[in-house]
C-alpha cells in the first residue's frame, strides 16, 4: 500500500520526536533511517506519472494506476503524500489537482475516494468490490479520505479548495 506507506513514514518520524525526548537517540535513528528508505522507495516505486498509486497486488501490477481501467486514482494515496511530508513536493502538488480534476465532483457535492469504481473488471481489490459502483469505498465519497483532502489543500497552503471540501463535506 502506498498510501500506508506514507502513514508509516508519519509514524516513524514522530516516533524519532519522541524518541529524541526520552533521549534514546539509537531508536531515533533507527526511525530515521526506516523513513528515508521508505520515501526514497515510495519515490522509486509509487509514482504512476501524474498521480502516486494506491498500492500494488502480490503480482506487483500496480493499483490506483492510470494504467488500470477501475480504480485508476485514489484519493488518499495523494493527501498522505502532502500530510506525512514525504511526497515529493512538486508530485503532491500534481497529485492533488488530479485529485481536484478527477475526484471532486462539485455537482454533486461530494469527494470520491477512487475512480472509476471497480465494477467489470478482472482486478480483485477484496472487499471494496464487494460494494456497489460509488458506493462507501467503492468509488463513492468515503468521509475520512475526503477529509485527509481537504487537510492536504490547507497544508499546500490551497486555504480556498480546503475550504470548499470542507463544506461539502
Amino acid at each position: 500500500s502506498v498510501w500506508l506507506g506514507f502513514f508509516l513514514h508519519s509514524v516513524l518520524t514522530q516516533f524519532a520526536a519522541v524518541a529524541r525526548l526520552q533521549d534514546d537517540s539509537s531508536f531515533a535513528e533507527r526511525c530515521e533511517a526506516a523513513a528515508v528508505q521508505l520515501r526514497q522507495n515510495i519515490e522509486q516505486h509509487g509514482w504512476d506519472g501524474a498521480w502516486y498509486c494506491r498500492a500494488y497486488f502480490d503480482d506487483g501490477s500496480p493499483l490506483g494506476s492510470a494504467r488500470n481501467p477501475e480504480c485508476q486514482i485514489d484519493s488518499i494515496a495523494q493527501s498522505w503524500s502532502v500530510l506525512s511530508g514525504a511526497g515529493d513536493h512538486e508530485r503532491s502538488r500534481m497529485a492533488m489537482e488530479a485529485v481536484d480534476e478527477r475526484l471532486v465532483r462539485r455537482e454533486h457535492g461530494l469527494i470520491q475516494l477512487l475512480d472509476p469504481p471497480f465494477d467489470t473488471s478482472a482486478l480483485n481489490p477484496g472487499y471494496i468490490k464487494g460494494y456497489a459502483p460509488g458506493v462507501r469505498e467503492n468509488g463513492g465519497q468515503y468521509t475520512h479520505a475526503a477529509i485527509w483532502a481537504a487537510m492536504a489543500f490547507a497544508r499546500l497552503g490551497d486555504n480556498r479548495r480546503a475550504w470548499e471540501l470542507f463544506t461539502m463535506i
